[in-house]
């Protein structure tokens, strides 16, 4: 066999890397469609100091809202509803003005539209949905905001909005599921919504779940209203706490 010298080797390596463009390391290119239509839209990622800005204060506003008109479309306030809704629009204009086209912006505006059109038609589940669409928008865009947990505040009161929902209405099987679901959202929020000035709200709120499973377990519905009312203080603290954070 014929050895050859390790210089030989080493130029051959890199003449081959030179005329194929390192193309071995290169990442695949993204493709205009998969098996079941067209991959994801993905943005490019924002500058880094974008990142670490912190969101407009209205998206607080946004979720103090939400509570307000919820509590409307449960009881079927519509006027409550439509009073709140106004403001919560113009809050949303506000947030669209700040945040650009980060993600979640596109799909804020369908939901703000249909919930707009539910609570004029006096559909109460629809609007209680359509709420929670846009909601889940608001948190979508939240998520660009790497320093703050306004995406996990959110996420925590659609979960307390959900059981609120089916406790009203004494569906304790769908109530126990937002239940759990509710627990497994606080898991994950926790540890973002622990800072020693806010601790204490946050040790009150993790008590206050606790309680509030209980009398969901139980089908008892004043005690798992009290707990929510309980609730609402604790995570309005919070919230509060970290508006313009």
């Amino acid at each position: 066999m014929i050895k050859l010298p390790s210089q030989i080797i080493v130029i051959t390596i890199t003449i081959c890397f030179t005329l194929t463009g390192c193309g071995m390391f290169t990442p695949a290119p993204k493709p205009d469609i998969g098996p079941a239509g067209k991959p994801v839209e993905s943005k490019p990622n924002p500058p880094i100091m974008e990142r670490f800005l912190a969101p407009p204060p209205e998206m607080y506003d946004l979720e103090a809202l939400a509570g307000a008109i919820f509590e409307g479309i449960k009881k079927e306030d519509w006027l409550e509803a439509d009073g709140n809704f106004t403001q919560m629009r113009s809050s949303w204009l506000q947030i669209k003005s700040s945040a650009g086209d980060k993600k979640g912006i596109k799909e804020g505006d369908k939901a703000i539209e249909k919930l707009a059109a539910s609570i004029t038609a006096r559909k109460r589940k629809e609007s209680y949905e359509h709420l929670n669409e846009l909601m889940g928008s608001v948190s979508d865009v939240g998520k660009s905001y790497k320093l703050s947990p306004i995406a996990d505040i959110i996420g925590l009161g659609s979960s307390i909005r959900n059981v609120s929902f089916y406790v009203e209405d004494k569906e304790w099987t769908k109530a126990a599921s937002k239940m759990k679901e509710l627990e497994g959202t606080w898991q994950h929020v926790k540890p973002a919504l622990e800072q020693v000035g806010i601790l204490g709200e946050s040790t009150k709120t993790h008590s206050r779940i606790n309680q509030l499973k209980g009398a969901v377990i139980a089908e008892s519905k004043g005690p798992a209203e009290e707990h929510i009312a309980y609730l609402n203080e604790s995570v309005a603290i919070i919230r509060q706490y970290y508006r313009g954070k």
